[in-house]
């Protein structure tokens, strides 16, 4: 198993991926789809010491993507002219505690980042909770990114 990245905050690129890693609302997920097509979406995510975390629907095709081979690949949005590039590989596991001890951990870090997003939606926090229960970990492993 390859080792954990771990971005250096002197470094200005993984500086710059670490400040979107903590702000950005919208990142993408990529699986390894049963048809060997790749699946990416677009997911909510949460950056957790050194750690994506994401919160997927049971039986959503991420969670059995991840189920029957774990390599992902995870990246932010560009700038729009294909700079502020901030890619990662990584492993990604089901965690073995819900979304919702995954939350109540978290505390107000993650409403703080996602209140605006659930308040366009017309959600509570509870519905991440009941519809998004199971937690997906990502352990990055390499880095990709340029600005």
């Amino acid at each position: 198993m390859p080792a954990k990245l771990e971005l250096d905050p002197t470094n200005e690129i993984h500086a710059r991926t670490l400040e979107r890693l903590e702000t950005d609302e919208i990142g993408w997920l990529g699986t390894n789809g049963r048809n060997g097509y790749p699946h990416a979406v677009p997911v909510w995510f949460f950056w957790h010491e050194g750690k994506i975390l994401v919160f997927v629907q049971p039986h959503s095709v991420k969670t059995r993507n991840i189920q029957a081979d774990p390599k992902v690949l995870f990246h932010l949005e560009t700038d729009g002219v294909g700079d502020d590039v901030h890619i990662i590989q990584g492993t990604a596991a089901i965690s073995p505690e819900s979304t919702r001890v995954w939350l109540d951990r978290l505390g107000d870090a993650y409403w703080a980042k996602y209140r605006a997003g659930l308040d366009r939606l017309g959600w509570k926090i509870d519905r991440i909770k009941d519809e998004y229960s199971v937690a997906v970990v990502i352990t990055p492993e390499k880095f990709i990114g340029w600005l």
